[in-house]
């Protein structure tokens, strides 16, 4: 038996997407006024988690932005010279400026509307914002007044950047992930032209993803720009020194992130449960299962099993059918059938986890299908075993 580890953890894939079952509420009555005009929305704003949220483009052009929807990535653009605000559909972070903001609640789309946090832009300008009853009076400010304004002629997305000005630019810029139990700053720089852009480091990774580079893991929190440099003239960044804040060790955006994994990995733990009642209270669930075939043109079965337990498996046993092309019945082995059983000893598939088992089948070498896969025995970390009934 040969074993296969996914790099990708089936557990963090799944719980990113899990939705947190928040409760909505319709707002109708409720008016939101920028600058003592009043905005006029197709769908009402609604309440969800105690956030008020509002349709995105009638919001975002009162308060003097320009709207942009990114459709391959679900994320809109509000942008207005060196402000941006990049809010992907769904995703708990946001980003002002290219700093990381977490959302109480994500954006997300109620009869073909995209409704996005109003906090998040009001504070992200520097907005003010009043509440009397039914009526959110929102009064703007200069962009300079916003914590988050750089002073650099930038337009920064949560995924790349572009260079406003005339001049041939570099942009120095630092990203932050957590590995080995503390915070590590990065250095990049990038060189544009005028009016050029360019995309960041890591620049398809979202705040809160892991992945693994040269066998360490680490967990993406952000990155902001440091400073530009025109010839030999070097003008850091407004909101560098707050970025720092931010993200550095015992900062907001670590604990931020430590309380949405702590509510994801409690969500995900509700998800095993209901996977697990759903697959009939068998251990490992059967996710796919495939044919390869040898150097020597023998074949070999892939099964690929989810742990849905909260305990580590250590061993199990399982069995299933072999046929050939035509779909008739590879016999072979002791005693000989076409049912193959196969053991996977030693192994240690966390809870949550996905890999994928490969057994070589050279008694049965016409194999092209499996069929009937059966988990029959699992055995546990804590020495408990579970037992096909």
């Amino acid at each position: 038996m040969k074993q296969k580890v996914i790099t990708v953890l089936l557990a963090m894939v799944m719980l990113l997407a899990i939705p947190t079952g928040l409760s909505a509420a319709k707002a109708e009555s409720q008016s939101v006024f920028v600058n003592g005009k009043k905005i006029a929305y197709a769908q009402a704003p609604i309440s969800e988690n105690g956030t008020t949220l509002v349709s995105a483009k009638e919001t975002i052009e009162a308060l003097g932005l320009a709207f942009s929807w990114d459709k391959g990535n679900k994320r809109i653009i509000a942008s207005s010279g060196e402000m941006t605000i990049s809010i992907i559909l769904n995703e708990p972070v946001a980003t002002v400026n290219g700093i990381s903001i977490f959302l109480g609640t994500p954006a997300v789309e109620r009869n073909g509307r995209t409704m996005v946090p109003l906090r998040l832009l009001t504070d992200g300008l520097g907005a003010s914002m009043e509440t009397k009853g039914n009526q959110i009076s929102i009064k703007t400010v200069d962009p300079s007044k916003s914590k988050y304004y750089t002073g650099l002629p930038l337009q920064i997305t949560n995924s790349a950047v572009k260079n406003l000005g005339t001049e041939k630019i570099v942009v120095n810029y630092v990203e932050y992930y957590y590995a080995g139990g503390a915070v590590q700053a990065y250095d990049f720089t990038a060189s544009l032209n005028a009016r050029g852009k360019a995309a960041f480091n890591n620049a398809t990774v979202k705040p809160g993803e892991n992945f693994d580079s040269n066998g360490t893991n680490y967990t993406f929190f952000g990155r902001t720009v440091y400073s530009i440099v025109v010839g030999e003239e070097e003008t850091v960044s407004k909101s560098y020194k707050l970025a720092k804040q931010l993200y550095g060790n015992g900062g907001t955006i670590e604990k931020q992130m430590r309380a949405l994994y702590k509510q994801k990995e409690e969500d995900y733990k509700k998800k095993l449960k209901e996977e697990l009642k759903k697959n009939n209270n068998v251990p490992f669930k059967v996710v796919d299962s495939s044919i390869t075939y040898d150097s020597l043109g023998y074949p070999e079965a892939n099964i690929e099993l989810w742990n849905l337990t909260a305990k580590t498996i250590v061993s199990f046993e399982l069995s299933f059918s072999t046929y050939d092309a035509y779909g008739d019945p590879v016999k072979g082995g002791y005693p000989y059938t076409n049912r193959f059983y196969g053991k996977g000893a030693n192994v240690k598939v966390l809870s949550g986890y996905s890999h994928i088992f490969t057994w070589d089948l050279y008694s049965y070498s016409d194999t092209t299908k499996l069929k009937n896969i059966q988990i029959d025995r699992v055995a546990y970390s804590d020495g408990s075993v579970w037992k096909r009934k």
